[in-house]
């Protein structure tokens, strides 16, 4: 398989990740999914749960219009891929009584 793209006009280089099944880089950074967060728990609590991970990019967390807690789930964003996947292994784990989900947000098949 070529390592380029484009017929006829611009060509562009393959990223090498791209090419490679499993989880996948964003523009910005290692994505992954937390799902199961409890409700009353905000953004901090995250933060404080996975620094131990690494440096984390940003998080997202979404919000009820109405209560204003935290819909369940959040995007954790790593700019290094070795802290993502040290931040998969709390798969699994209880925080404030719940078990959390942990995978990757975005991943090729």
């Amino acid at each position: 398989m070529s390592n380029r793209i484009g017929s006829g006009g611009p060509s562009f280089e393959r990223r090498e990740d791209e090419t490679r099944s499993g989880p996948q880089r964003s523009a910005e950074g290692w994505v992954i999914f937390v799902s199961n967060i409890h409700p009353l728990s905000h953004e901090d609590d995250l933060e404080d749960l996975f620094l131990s991970s690494g440096h984390i990019s940003k998080i997202i967390a979404d919000r009820s219009r109405q209560t204003g807690h935290l819909l369940g789930y959040a995007l954790i964003e790593f700019e290094e891929k070795e802290d993502a996947e040290k931040a998969m292994e709390i798969d699994g784990d209880e925080f404030l009584g719940e078990v959390l989900k942990v995978s990757w947000a975005f991943k090729k098949e």
